[in-house]
């Protein structure tokens, strides 16, 4: 039964932690340029799974990190991912798609996100993945799990 009561636990908090995440992604406003949420590619994106007693939480789209930090400056962005978060938010400028998202690929090569330069922790991520939320809505109640199942035996037992 423990083991039960552990997995439907553990099943709980990845689904809670993800959905939250999907969340934090739609409506967050962290930046005050509106929510992350573009497309749905990062919401779509995140998995869980048990397996080997573990669980496994991810994302399949490389670049969640940069919800949470932000992207530093370096490198240029490639051209088309920005080219389709213009088209898929919907912006309107008198310079050509294509042109705008050059500027902006060197303005974020030269100088890194909004988020970055406001010192990233947007908490989209971090909300759900830290201790203090994983001992509240996974430790605790695994190890309330597992005392109630003891005492089930024991007052079984004794009876």
């Amino acid at each position: 039964m423990a083991v039960l009561a552990s997995v439907f636990v553990i099943e709980k908090f990845a689904q809670d932690l993800v959905a939250g995440i999907r969340e934090n992604i739609r409506t967050k406003n962290v930046t005050g340029h509106g929510p992350m949420h573009t497309t749905g590619a990062a919401e779509d994106s995140l998995f869980y799974r048990i397996e080997d007693n573990a669980l496994i939480i991810g994302s399949k789209w490389k670049y969640i990190r940069v919800l949470e930090d932000g992207r530093r400056p370096g490198k240029f962005v490639p051209l088309a991912p920005i080219e389709k978060w213009l088209s898929d938010k919907n912006i309107a400028s008198n310079i050509p798609r294509k042109s705008l998202a050059f500027l902006i690929s060197r303005k974020i090569k030269n100088e890194g996100t909004a988020l970055y330069k406001q010192g990233g922790n947007s908490g989209i991520l971090s909300e759900y993945i830290n201790l203090q939320y994983i001992h509240k809505n996974l430790t605790e109640p695994l190890g309330k799990a597992y005392i109630d199942e003891v005492t089930g035996i024991l007052f079984k037992t004794s009876v």
